[in-house]
């Protein structure tokens, strides 16, 4: 198999995991932006965020999180849905346990772009671009 037909045998393997996680992994949504406009489909990552799939260094919560810093961290980031918050209350700013996982539900989605500025100004500022070096 060429190295793409496993990528994309990889991809269409994460995209079915997701889809198919459900309730009992925490994978619902309160979120009404989510893909496709339903309630329940987490939101895709975009190409750009493949090496926090691969390198589970990458903190989500990070740059998605509230924090004293702001909510979210990373100016420009999309927010966390309430409902990802112990007792769904962003003021406690610490996750559900059910949704520490954010990969499991939250895959790729090799088409979906984001201005690698905004990606770079992000990890800078929530210091993961020192990560990028190890």
């Amino acid at each position: 198999m060429t190295n793409l037909k496993k990528k994309l045998a990889a991809i269409l393997v994460a995209a079915a995991l997701a889809a198919t996680c459900g309730l009992a992994a925490g994978c619902q949504s309160n979120d009404a932006t989510a893909v496709m406009g339903t309630e329940t489909t987490p939101k895709m990552m975009p190409a750009l965020h493949q090496k926090y799939v691969d390198r589970t260094a990458y903190q989500c919560y990070k740059c998605h999180g509230a924090s004293e810093k702001g909510d979210p961290s990373a100016s420009g980031a999309v927010k966390i849905p309430n409902g990802h918050y112990v007792n769904e209350d962003r003021s406690s700013m610490e996750l559900d346990p059910s949704r520490n996982n954010c990969r499991q539900c939250h895959v790729v989605d090799s088409n979906k772009q984001m201005d690698a500025a905004k990606l770079e100004a992000a990890e800078v500022e929530t210091g993961q671009d020192k990560l990028d070096g190890e």
